[in-house]
This record gives C-alpha cells, sequence and structure tokens, in this order.
C-alpha cells in the first residue's frame, strides 16, 4: 500500500545540538527543518524499504516523554494507514497530558462550535479555559489558539450587535496574528447587518495597511495577512457604499477588479457602477467577463437583468443569448488554441472493472479523454456531471473515447469502492484502475500527473493535445470546454 506526503504541522522541540531522532540517530546538530524534509522525503519515495525507515522513526518519537514528539508519531502512524497504533498515542497523549496540548485543543472546541453559546456565555467558557489552561504555560508558537478564542467571543458579539463589546475584544487582539483574520470575519457580519459606519470605521485602516504592505511586498518580502486584502477591500467598498460614498467605493473597487480580479469583485465593481448610474458601464463589464470566463450563473443572473434594463425590456434576450455565445465561442478557441501542445502520449494497458484489458494502443485514430481520478478526491467527484454531460454528448461518436483512470487509492478495497461509488451515481464512465503499489510504474506518474483531477485530450495521431488539472461543478462550462477541446483534437 502506497503512503503520502504529510505536511508535519507539529513541531518538535527537542531539537538542539545533542539531539537526535530513530534513523537520524548518527547525525548531530540535526535541526526542526533537516528532520521534516527527511520525514517527507520517505512518505514521497512510496517504496516498502522508505516506510520501514519512516515506522522506525515514529516508533523512536513514541517513546518520548514530550507531547510534541508523541503527536508527531501520530501524524506519521496516520500517513501509514496504522490506526491501531495512531489511536494508540492518541490515548496515551490525553492520559500523560491532561493540560497539554492536544487536552487543551479539544476544549478550547467548545468556543469554535457553530451552534455555540451566546456571546456572554462564551465569553465566560473562555474565561474558564484560560484559568485552567494560562497561557503563559505553552510556548509562543502553541498560543495561537487564544488569539482565536479571544476572535470567537467578538464575532459573537458582533452577531448581537454589541460593538462596545466588539472594539474591546479587537483591541485585545491587535498584537496577535489572527488579527486581520478577525477583523475579515466581523466585517463580514456586520455588513450584512448594515451597520456600515461602524464597519467602515472598523476596516479603513487594515484596508489601507495591507495596500501598503501590498506596495511594499517585493522589497520587504513581508506578505503577512495579504491573503486578506481582496476580501477586506470588498468590504470595505460595502461599508462605503452603505454609507453612500460611491466615488469612494468605485475607486477601490476599481483596484481590486485591475490588481485582485474575481467573480465576486467584478460583481460588487458592477453594482456600485449601476448605483452611480453606469448602468452601461456596469453591463459592459459583466458582458466581458462573462465572454472571457464563459457563462458562469452568478454573472448572468447580474447580466441579463442589466441587459433587459438597457434595453427597455423589448430586445430579444434570446437573439442577444445567441450572439454572446458566439462571441464566448471565439474567445474560448483562441485561448485553447494557444494552450494546445503536441507531445508523445506515454503507452499504457490497465484492466477495467470488468477485468478487460484495455490499452491506449487500442484506441488509435480515436480522440481520447482521460481523467485521472479518486474516490476520496472532492474536486473529482464534483466535476463528474458535467464529465457525464460530456461522455452523453459524445456516446455516438466512434471517432471520441473517455476513459476514465482511477489512481491514488490507498485502500485495499478500492476496487469494491469504485465499483460502489460508480453504480450509486449511476455513471456510464469506463474506468480502469492504475498501477497502485508502485509509484513508479503508474500511468499518473507517466503523465507527470502532480495532483487530481487532471484531464488529458489525446488525439488520433497519440499525441497530447490539452492536459490540465482542477475540477468544477458547472456542468454547462465543463462540457463547453471539453467539447471544444476534442473538436480542436480532431483537426489535429
Amino acid at each position: 500500500m502506497g503512503i503520502k506526503s504529510i505536511k508535519l504541522a507539529i513541531p518538535l522541540l527537542l531539537l538542539s545540538s545533542q539531539v537526535t531522532f530513530g534513523q537520524l540517530a548518527a547525525k548531530k546538530g540535526v535541526t526542526q527543518d533537516e528532520l521534516y524534509k527527511h520525514l517527507n522525503g520517505l512518505f514521497q519515495k512510496d517504496t516498502e524499504a522508505s516506510k520501514a525507515e519512516v515506522l522506525k522513526e515514529a516508533e523512536f518519537l513514541a517513546k518520548s516523554k514530550r507531547e510534541e514528539d508523541l503527536l508527531l508519531a501520530g501524524q506519521i502512524y496516520r500517513g501509514l494507514e496504522k490506526t491501531a497504533q495512531e489511536e494508540a498515542i492518541k490515548k496515551s497523549i490525553t492520559k500523560k497530558f491532561p493540560k497539554g496540548i492536544t487536552a487543551r485543543n479539544e476544549a478550547f472546541g467548545k468556543l469554535f462550535e457553530k451552534n455555540g453559546p451566546g456571546a456572554q456565555q462564551t465569553e465566560l467558557l473562555y474565561a474558564e479555559l484560560i484559568k485552567k489552561f494560562p497561557e503563559a504555560s505553552f510556548e509562543e508558537k502553541n498560543r495561537g489558539i487564544y488569539g482565536y478564542g479571544i476572535s470567537a467571543i467578538a464575532q459573537q458579539y458582533a452577531s448581537e450587535k454589541n460593538l462596545d463589546k466588539v472594539s474591546y475584544y479587537l483591541d485585545l487582539l491587535k498584537t496577535r496574528e489572527n488579527y486581520t483574520n478577525a477583523i475579515f470575519a466581523i466585517g463580514r457580519e456586520l455588513n450584512q447587518q448594515k451597520e456600515y459606519i461602524y464597519t467602515q470605521a472598523m476596516l479603513e485602516p487594515v484596508y489601507l495597511k495591507l495596500s501598503q504592505q501590498k506596495a511594499a511586498a517585493n522589497e520587504q518580502k513581508n506578505n503577512a495577512g495579504l491573503q486578506y486584502l481582496g476580501g477586506i477591500s470588498l468590504q470595505y467598498a460595502e461599508a462605503l457604499l452603505g454609507n453612500q460614498q460611491v466615488d469612494k467605493a468605485l475607486e477601490i473597487l476599481a483596484k481590486v477588479q485591475r490588481e485582485l480580479p474575481s467573480e465576486t469583485a467584478t460583481i460588487a465593481y458592477a453594482k456600485a457602477l449601476e448605483a452611480k448610474g453606469k448602468s452601461l458601464d456596469a453591463f459592459q463589464l459583466l458582458e466581458t467577463e462573462v465572454i472571457k470566463n464563459g457563462k458562469e450563473p452568478k454573472l448572468m443572473a447580474e447580466l441579463l437583468p442589466l441587459y433587459s434594463k438597457l434595453n427597455n425590456s423589448l430586445s430579444d434576450t434570446a437573439s442577444y443569448l445567441k450572439g454572446l455565445n458566439a462571441r464566448i465561442d471565439e474567445t474560448l478557441v483562441s485561448k485553447l488554441q494557444g494552450e494546445m501542445v503536441k507531445k508523445d502520449a506515454p503507452q499504457f494497458s490497465l484492466v477495467d472493472r470488468s477485468g478487460k484489458e484495455v490499452s491506449l494502443a487500442s484506441m488509435k485514430g480515436k480522440v481520447v479523454v482521460l481523467d485521472f481520478w479518486a474516490t476520496w478526491c472532492g474536486p473529482c467527484k464534483m466535476s463528474f456531471p458535467g464529465m457525464q454531460a460530456a461522455v452523453n454528448k459524445y456516446v455516438n461518436d466512434p471517432d471520441v473515447a473517455f476513459l476514465f483512470i482511477n489512481t491514488w487509492q490507498k485502500e485495499e478495497n478500492y476496487k469494491e469502492l469504485v465499483n460502489n461509488f460508480i453504480n450509486e451515481n449511476k455513471y456510464s464512465f469506463h474506468v480502469l484502475y492504475d498501477e497502485m503499489k508502485d509509484r513508479d510504474k503508474s500511468v499518473v506518474t507517466a503523465y507527470g500527473v502532480k495532483g487530481i483531477p487532471t484531464k488529458v485530450i489525446i488525439d488520433k495521431e497519440g499525441f497530447i493535445r490539452f492536459q490540465s488539472s482542477g475540477g468544477g461543478a458547472d456542468v454547462e462550462k465543463i462540457v463547453h470546454e471539453i467539447s471544444t477541446k476534442i473538436e480542436l483534437a480532431k483537426k489535429g
């Protein structure tokens, strides 16, 4: 059974010039990064020898008297699918460290429950928790949860419109790493409640700070919190609009649309333009995005009413959509032609669900669509209704074949899982089973796949013309893109 790389989130605090670990015991001066690199390297090798070596590391760590080491051992056992050992580690941690990281995190979990107590009860619970688990008793890198606890209280008070309490707890958060995250969550809540005056005042300094930080990011290499800039900008603009400061909101939204484009940003900008009386500009903005990215439902929900409004409901929407579709097709074809490649498709022969051997060589003369997937892969399954629609579209086309290559399954009974999944969902996919034990011999490796789902389009001569990863749920968009790629591949 294969093993997968793990992201080691639990730091080892024993690392020093005199500390050694398992198979690293012969080395001195082991650093934390070296240990993590060593462990992840073993996981990525995915061989029996590497499994044996990493197991020794886990067994060594499991004997430690430090909670952090036991937590890491548990992570390793999970990666090796050693469930019994992982559970034993969990039980031993709870008994050995009743006031340790694990016990504390489990206790703090009550603060973050979606349907938890009200703000005052959450506040009292937090007071009890910090008394039982004093923040100072943990090392700095293990204190992050306290900030999130304060944030949870502030969000509860925001939902209850107790702005004085929100201000009090935000002041406590200002020096903590999760301050921007808290501002983002609270800004969303208060905008929904139309508390625009408070929200604008709260968001403005954060927006300005992040904007300045982004401008200097390349020089200072300081990107902390910048992932929230787009969201904070949109919330700030929403508050400005709520306070009738339309021009300032438009300035910010234009910047977001230019520097951090997204569907949400486009819609917000369009609505602001309409509020300014610039309905035609809003319509053109939305139409451009639709032509570029396809008929995303949320964009279309804004575009079509604007079209009717601008035409006084007198124009033929069906005719407009026909012309819009033509422009979308033209843009997509041009884009995909620029992405086309031409390289030999690695040959393979795999067994399907019925036990029949299927080879790529036997498909020569057809355009072949490969879809690499696994039953545990959410994005893979999300795209399947669209892929089923694509299969249905070409079901009577003798020149097109779809092969759904099941790969990276770690379960021993993966064939049973696959069969149940396909049957329960009534998919008519031609599923092939990849090599699961030896990664070096798998088709997914031969095709250089780094993540799934990955879809590959092979032309009639056996050349890869398209290869892309990622999934989506828009059936129409999936069918449109797959069909366009197939038709381009048919032309060679």
